[in-house]
């Protein structure tokens, strides 16, 4: 099931993204006599993978193996206090869970449309989640999650839209970009449930077409946070569920 849920980016106008970890990002290419901040030639689609998030290692107990011999803490700790997802050998369940944020400027036309897609699959509640928000039971491990996430990350914008005219070249100051997802359950018992998002083509401030105006945006950390308790985004005990990253098999 996709969420539409346009509320959730109403607190950036409905800004052009553009997504960058290091020195990635997104651009759109419309040509601009005027247009002074340096870019790529492009930067389109960017999908980021999510991964469980884990409590930092403060306190070592271990030692990883060579090369990479640094302390470690163990056992890990999941640093969701109310999610988690099927893994055979620690819970029991099948590992059923893809996750990710998916970014693309949408040809033909180059001009300004974005689409954004995120998913994750397999989501499950544990024991301190209420049960208003943790539906199906399972074969294996927790209930489907049917309550809401929420992606954040940070955003800078560097465009051609500023000033009096709307035509000087500026970078923005770093601004807040939360997202929220909605779950559901799902009839399979060997899976969690689902949450997703997705927009329509047009995410920019002066309408569906931005030709003459290059922009660049830049994101910083990337992670999903759930809901909490009562699996609302809006209450204040969300905790971290999962974070940009990879999946070594």
């Amino acid at each position: 099931m996709v969420a539409r849920n346009p509320a959730s980016v109403k607190g950036i106008g409905l800004l052009l993204l553009a997504l960058g970890l290091g020195g990635l990002g997104f651009l759109l290419t419309a040509e601009s006599a005027g247009a002074t901040h340096v870019r790529p030639k492009g930067a389109t689609p960017l999908r980021v993978p999510f991964v469980p998030a884990y409590k930092q290692c403060t306190s070592p107990n271990s030692t990883h193996g060579p090369p990479l011999s640094f302390p470690s803490c163990t056992p890990p700790g999941q640093a969701s206090s109310y999610l988690t997802v099927g893994t055979p050998n620690a819970n029991g369940a099948p590992a059923n869970s893809v996750g990710f944020a998916r970014f693309d400027v949408v040809p033909p036309s180059f001009d300004g449309e974005l689409r954004i897609m995120m998913s994750i699959t397999d989501v499950r509640c544990l024991p301190a989640t209420d049960t208003s928000v943790c539906g199906s039971a399972n074969a294996a491990d927790g209930p489907d999650y049917s309550g809401e996430l929420q992606f954040n990350g940070t955003i800078r914008i560097t465009d051609h839209y500023n000033g009096p005219n709307l035509n000087e070249a500026a970078t923005v100051q770093d601004i807040p970009f939360p997202v929220n997802m909605s779950c559901v359950s799902t009839a399979d018992t060997s899976t969690g449930g689902v949450c997703s998002f997705t927009t329509g083509p047009c995410m920019i401030p002066e309408g569906c077409s931005n030709a003459g105006r290059r922009t660049v945006i830049e994101f910083g950390r990337l992670f999903v946070s759930d809901g909490g308790s009562d699996g609302q985004t809006s209450t204040p005990d969300n905790t971290l569920f999962v974070d940009q990253g990879l999946f070594i098999p």
